[in-house]
């Protein structure tokens, strides 16, 4: 089965191959794009923040930070240019608006996430825990579970539980330069939007941060979990089910939330091959589903992914299926 698994991974891979190409044009004019519409976002909410333009503004400066993360991302694969170095720097100016900090990131999400992704003790994104882990935890962790697996707490996960215990207390030598950026850029752009006031500072500053947390911890929560999405605690059949393949969703979206995204949730296809550029995800994800391998699918909708917070709280590694809080099964076992 793990053979049967790697040939099959392997064969999607080399496939993916051709869609490796890079345009450093187009990857700079994309970048150049979401810096722009970033600007004017933010702008125009530390320019109307007494009414509710200054947040519909701040609105789409949320979701415009969102947009420069996941070419920060594809730049810290080394995916988005064919120059690592102009990666690296177009990567960093990318992840300031989220104030992510450049190194943990790729130690944390391409050292760990990608290599390991949905085997428990390894990968950290969304680890759910067993009935009897649950049971463990103090009351005060486990109402903090229930409110992690609700909605308006899956921002509220990624602020905690990723950016600050992974990203940010980390404070290795090597970090130290890429967390002084993310606290420069957060200072400059606090003193910009104080000029017009308080008010704008909630508006333009806090507001899209906060809106920005629950997009990455909403995205991250639908990468990779999902009814019939399994988790491992034994790498041996983690292995042998081919974990990229399986562990990894495509969540369809509308024509235009996908572009807004650059297709980063069109996923299986980045985690079987992270050196294809965003710019070439549909084409790959296409290729991917055409080969006849199995891909987990849902045509995303609020129904749907409330549907999945309420079958997805803790996991039975043992039978191999998602639980409740009380350990009652709520999916098929894998």
């Amino acid at each position: 089965m793990a053979a049967e698994c790697k040939t099959l991974e392997q064969g999607l891979r080399a496939a993916l191959r051709p869609l490796r190409r890079k345009s450093t044009a187009l990857a700079c004019a994309l970048l150049t794009l979401d810096i722009l519409i970033y600007t004017a976002c933010f702008y125009g909410a530390a320019h109307t923040a007494s009414d509710w333009r200054g947040w519909c503004f701040g609105c789409a400066e949320g979701v415009a930070i969102a947009m420069l993360f996941i070419v920060g991302h594809d730049a810290c694969h080394g995916s988005y240019t064919a120059h690592r170095a102009l990666n690296g720097v177009l990567g960093r100016v990318a992840f300031l608006p989220s104030l992510t900090p450049f190194r943990t990131w790729e130690l944390g999400h391409n050292q760990t996430h990608h290599v390991y992704t949905n085997l428990k003790t390894r990968d950290v994104v969304w680890t759910p825990f067993s009935k009897a882990e649950y049971d463990r935890l103090p009351p005060v962790r486990r109402a903090l579970e229930h409110l992690y697996r609700s909605a308006p707490g899956v921002g509220l996960y990624y602020a905690i539980e990723i950016w600050w215990h992974h990203l940010w207390r980390p404070l290795e030598p090597g970090n130290r330069r890429d967390c002084a950026l993310c606290w420069g850029y957060a200072l400059a752009v606090s003193l910009l939007a104080l000029r017009s006031g308080w008010q704008a500072w909630l508006v333009a500053v806090v507001f899209p941060l906060v809106l920005w947390n629950w997009l990455m911890g909403w995205a991250i929560y639908e990468h990779h979990t999902h009814p019939e999405v399994p988790w491992f605690d034994n790498e041996e059949e983690w292995r042998a089910a081919g974990g990229q393949l399986a562990c990894t969703v495509h969540i369809v979206l509308p024509v235009p939330a996908d572009t807004v995204l650059h297709f980063i949730m069109q996923h299986t296809a980045h985690h079987l091959d992270v050196t294809i550029p965003l710019y070439h995800l549909r084409d790959a994800q296409r290729l991917v589903e055409a080969s006849g391998a199995r891909v987990v699918t849902y045509r995303w909708s609020p129904l749907a992914f409330l549907r999945h917070l309420r079958s997805c709280k803790l996991y039975d590694f043992e039978r191999g299926c998602w639980t409740d809080f009380e350990g009652r099964p709520s999916s098929g076992a894998r």
